[in-house]
């Protein structure tokens, strides 16, 4: 049994008191809308109803359609085979694999070393700022060079050693050598 008790004042001496039981859905939503008329709350509760109704069915109808995201058995064995498929195919090209990840090794080695080779020749990491257009950059350059250019203005600029004990010593960085007004302060 369902007891509806309504209260309501205004402030402007309406008031209004309202106690429901034993009837139906419908007269309850009459009488309610009735009492909110009387203050000047126009709404009307039984669209609003139907508008709720209607938005029920439709989420009815819509998790009616809608599968289960809970995967079944044979969901289960697809991702078996697949997992399986996976393991063999690593198994029979673990050779080309391993080779394309010493290949990524090496091209990394020369962040860690500052060094690479180019024609059977060692190059060496040089960082520089341009004093020209200020732009900041990175050479790798022989041993022997004496001078680098900007990237984007193409000034020249003389090449230092990187840390003040001179080749073969690095600076923080990593670079062996500097070009232009760049600095190592933590030297």
């Amino acid at each position: 049994m369902l007891n509806v008790k309504i209260s309501i004042d205004n402030g402007n001496g309406k008031k209004a008191e309202i106690e429901l039981s034993d009837s139906d859905n419908i007269s309850k939503l009459m009488i309610i809308q009735n009492v909110f008329n009387l203050f000047g709350v126009n709404s009307d509760i039984l669209e609003m109803t139907k508008t709720y109704d209607q938005i029920g069915e439709a989420y009815k109808s819509f998790f009616n359609v809608v599968d289960s995201v809970e995967p079944n058995a044979t969901q289960k064995e697809v991702n078996n085979d697949i997992k399986e498929d996976l393991i063999k195919s690593y198994t029979e090209n673990s050779g080309i694999l391993d080779n394309v990840y010493k290949e990524k090794d090496e091209q990394l080695s020369l962040i860690y070393t500052g060094t690479k080779i180019k024609g059977g020749k060692q190059l060496y990491k040089l960082h520089y700022k341009c004093p020209a257009c200020y732009n900041k950059g990175s050479h790798y350059i022989y041993h022997e060079s004496t001078h680098t250019w900007c990237h984007r203005c193409r000034h020249k600029m003389p090449v230092f050693p990187a840390h003040p004990d001179g080749f073969p010593n690095r600076d923080t960085f990593g670079n062996y050598f500097r070009a232009g007004d760049f600095e190592d302060w933590n030297v």
